[in-house]
This record gives C-alpha cells, sequence and structure tokens, in this order.
C-alpha cells in the first residue's frame, strides 16, 4: 500500500487534492491510504514513513519549506510535491529535493503530471532488480513492480505490474532476495508486496480484487509487518 500525505491548512483545498489523488492511483490501481494534516506541525507529529508528501507553501503555524527542511534533517526520504498558489515560492523546493509543485487549485491534469513522475521515482528507487527467464524472453523487475508472488505447480507466478510472469523456482529461494520490510509471507505458497496490499482481516488480505489467505502461521507476524509498514497500530 503507498502512503500519501496531505498538508494544507485550507481544508477545501486539501479536500479536492486528496479526491484528485486517490482518483488517479484508482485509476492506476494502486492501493493508497491517504493521511491528511491541518498544517505542517501535525504532520511532522505523525509516525507514519509517507512515500509521497503533498506539501502547501504557506500555512500559519510551520510552512511547507520549514516542515520539508526538518523532514530531510531527519532523514526520511519522500517524495515532495509542493502546492501553492505562486509559483516563485516553489523555486526554494529544490533545496530540499523536492520532485516539483502544482499550482492551486489542483486539477486531474497537474494532479496526473506531478505524480506520473512520482510512481516513477518510487519505481526507479528500489535497490534490487531482478532478471526473469520466461518463455518469451528475459523480463527485467524491480521489486517495487511486484505486487505478489505465487507458487503454481512447482513454478513462480509473478504478478507485477507489467502483467504475469512465469518462472522455474522456489519461493524460499525467493524471500532472501526481497526486502523483509515489504515482503512477507501469508501462507506457504504467496508473497506479498505490502505496497499493494489494500485490506487486511484476519483470515484475508487482498491485492486488488485478489484475495490471498492468511494462514494461522504466518497471522502474527503478517499483523505485525502491516502495522509496521504503516508506522501506526491497526
Amino acid at each position: 500500500m503507498l502512503l500519501v500525505a496531505i498538508a494544507d491548512d485550507d481544508p477545501q483545498d486539501a479536500a479536492l487534492l486528496k479526491g484528485l489523488t486517490e482518483d488517479y492511483f484508482a485509476r492506476n490501481g494502486v492501493a493508497v491510504m491517504t493521511h491528511v494534516f491541518p498544517d505542517g506541525l501535525d504532520f511532522i507529529r505523525s509516525s507514519e514513513n509517507h512515500d509521497i508528501v503533498f506539501l502547501d507553501i504557506q500555512m500559519k503555524k510551520l510552512d511547507g519549506l520549514e516542515t520539508a527542511r526538518f523532514l530531510r534533517k531527519i532523514g526520511k526520504d519522500s517524495i515532495l510535491i509542493f502546492v501553492t498558489n505562486m509559483a516563485q515560492f516553489a523555486i526554494k523546493g529544490y533545496e530540499v529535493d523536492a520532485l516539483d509543485f502544482i499550482i492551486k487549485p489542483a486539477t486531474m491534469e497537474s494532479i496526473t503530471y506531478v505524480l506520473d513522475k512520482a510512481m516513477k521515482r518510487l519505481s526507479a528507487s528500489s535497490s534490487a532488480t531482478f532478471s526473469l527467464k520466461t518463455a518469451s524472453g528475459t523480463i527485467s523487475l524491480s521489486e517495487n513492480e511486484i505486487s505478489y508472488v505465487e507458487v503454481f505447480d512447482h513454478n513462480l507466478v509473478y504478478h507485477t505490474t507489467k502483467g504475469e510472469y512465469t518462472v522455474r523456482g522456489r519461493l524460499s529461494d525467493l524471500t532472501d532476495k526481497l526486502d523483509p520490510e515489504r515482503f512477507v509471507m501469508c501462507n506457504r505458497s504467496f508473497i506479498v508486496n505490502l505496497r499493494y496490499v489494500s485490506n487486511v482481516t484476519a483470515d484475508y488480505l487482498s491485492v486488488g480484487d485478489t484475495r490471498i489467505t492468511i494462514s494461522k502461521s504466518h497471522r502474527k507476524e503478517l499483523m505485525q509487518r502491516f502495522s509496521s509498514f504503516l508506522g501506526d497500530s491497526l
């Protein structure tokens, strides 16, 4: 599941941005959780490690630039997108490695442009790359592109943002190669990328329209890992 934060002291602007952002991810089949904060101070007090952060530059308690500077000082590498009424204020955003900025009021066109860029950066940021030898050729994948992997008839089926790929292999060998903070086994036949999980119950989790059963032996660890991934208690 992708974590997105919006820090904006104008409730109408924040609601518009939240709606457009969630529409974008729904159209692209990406599970997302959006947190809205009324100012920068409330945002930096949050414990979640957000993937993408929209920051209003002009906020009363703590403005967007100061919020961004604090974020970088504590080492968080969230993708920053500034929101402003005046473009000249956004130029300083490059001091804190901001990806881009949008002018208020947000539109679907401006949101699509910046989030397309953000998703490309997220995809490129993964340190692990896999080369899968399939019947149709060799496919290169990053961890971010893998939603889940299942065992089927002694094969591994990779479900990814590019499509489904089947290769020979064992799930136990794959788990050693994947980031343990984002990938977790939910039963002996499935390993999932928590970024793409939209819902978790005691018995199953959802990745898009797919429900995957959680075995009793993996339930406790999965719940703990999902809670840790979100940065909050379930």
